[in-house]
Formats: C-alpha cells, sequence, structure tokens
C-alpha cells in the first residue's frame, strides 16, 4: 500500500459498521494467551495516550494478573497543537500530566516509564535513537506491544518498523495495535493481514476504566481553535468505547 492510500482523514466506514464487521471475522483470544503473567508487557507508545487507546485493556488485565509492565515513552507529544502556536514546553508539561493522569485511573500509576524525548511527528527521522534504546530494553521472553507498521500516522508507523526489528533480533513476541487505521481502510481489504488480528475483551470495570484514562488526556478531547476541532474524533472516542481491543499477531 502507497502512504497515500493510508492518509488520515474522515473516517470512512462508522465504528459500529467495523464493530459488526469484526464480530464476524476476528477470533477472540484471553490475555493469557498473548502475553503470559510472568512475561513482561513493554509497551511503545508513540505519544501519550497511546497506550490508552492502543491497550488500556491488556495492560489491565495483564497487571491485575501480576504480570510486569513497563511504557516507552517515544514522545512526549509536543506538535500536537503546533498549527496554533501552543509553546511547546507548556504543552510538553501538559501532555506528561496527562498521560500520568490517564494511568492512574487504569490502576497503573506503579508503572515504570521509560522517556524518549523524540521529537513529535519526527519519530522516523530519530529512528536509529529508537532502536537503540528499544534494543537495550526488551529481552527475550518480553511480550512487545506498540501500534501497527502501517497505520497511517507516520510516528506510528515508524514505532511498528522498529519493534518488528528489535522483535525479530531478541526473539520477543510481538503485539501491534492499530489505531488509526479505522479511519482510512475498509473491511476485507486484501492488503491488510486480517487472519492475524485478534480480539481481546475486557470486563465491565476494565472498559470504564480506560474510558476515564481517555478522558484524563483534556487537551487531545478540546478544540484546538475556533477553526480546528479537537485531535482525537468522535469516531476515534468511539471505537475507545469498543469492548475489545485488536492486535496484529507478529
Amino acid at each position: 500500500m502507497e502512504s497515500a492510500a493510508r492518509r488520515i482523514e474522515a473516517p470512512r466506514l462508522a465504528p459500529g459498521a467495523w464493530q459488526q464487521w469484526l464480530s464476524g471475522q476476528v477470533p477472540g483470544c484471553a490475555v493469557r494467551t498473548l502475553v503470559a503473567p510472568r512475561q513482561r508487557l513493554v509497551v511503545l507508545a508513540p505519544h501519550p495516550d497511546d497506550e490508552v487507546l492502543a491497550c488500556a485493556l491488556l495492560m489491565q488485565q495483564h497487571a491485575a494478573s501480576g504480570g510486569a509492565v513497563q511504557i516507552v515513552a517515544v514522545t512526549d507529544g509536543e506538535a500536537s497543537h503546533a498549527e496554533v502556536g501552543w509553546p511547546v514546553q507548556r504543552l510538553q508539561a501538559i501532555r506528561c500530566a496527562e498521560r500520568h493522569e490517564g494511568l492512574a485511573r487504569l490502576g497503573l500509576a506503579h508503572v515504570p516509564i521509560v522517556p524518549l524525548h523524540l521529537p513529535d511527528g519526527g519519530v522516523a527521522q530519530a529512528g536509529s535513537r529508537l532502536h537503540a534504546a528499544l534494543q537495550a530494553l526488551v529481552a527475550p521472553g518480553d511480550v512487545l506491544v506498540t501500534t501497527w507498521r502501517l497505520d497511517g500516522h507516520p510516528d506510528h508507523e515508524c514505532c511498528g518498523r522498529v519493534a518488528l526489528d528489535v522483535a525479530q533480533r531478541t526473539g520477543s513476541v510481538l503485539l501491534q495495535a492499530p489505531v488509526w487505521m479505522w479511519h482510512w481502510a475498509e473491511p476485507g481489504a486484501p492488503d491488510i493481514p486480517w487472519e492475524a488480528l485478534r480480539a481481546v475483551g475486557g470486563p465491565p470495570e476494565a472498559q470504564a476504566a480506560k474510558i476515564a484514562a481517555l478522558q484524563a488526556h483534556r487537551s487531545q478531547l478540546l478544540p484546538r481553535s475556533h477553526r480546528l476541532g479537537p485531535v482525537l474524533d468522535a469516531a476515534i472516542l468511539e471505537r475507545a468505547l469498543w469492548p475489545q481491543e485488536y492486535f496484529f499477531v507478529c
């Protein structure tokens, strides 16, 4: 697929229509079949809030089973309001604080975070730094989860590519979560590896905590200006209400 085909614009399909199609196509699995309680779950999050959007249910249930969770914060999300001129340092502080509040709402305030401070929107240009940091952190036996390598956002895609290489080098299991794919993709598209996609559900309390955690990211939920809407639009918020999270198992 060409990158132009993955351009993130208005969603082609309503979240409800996606959910109906997925329910008949994608097998569900228990958390422990993807990550055992004895394994460490390493979450490579391109921006603050991606750990919530991608794998909040997975993180909560793994931690509840006694499993270790580690978050690698790739960027500080400082470019989300660049078009409206927010000072970078102010936005960095706001978004990092939102991340901590969101994790607390998931019951994961204790989870260690490794900040990389790579440039928001420029992760691909700093890909060698990301690769070196992840290679030093990930160990055989870990389960690595990040965004899909063809998700549509360049930072998401770079994290997916780097994670794939590191997982292959270390022998780690890799899960890649589609976050923005649902905006531009179509059900059954032949270039998407649907056969590798798995659904993981969660109890109602975990689902409620996920929504509460996402609401902590207020900077992404409020209009950026009178001309620009919020970063997270209505479709992505509706998808966050899904009772399942989806992962390509690599």
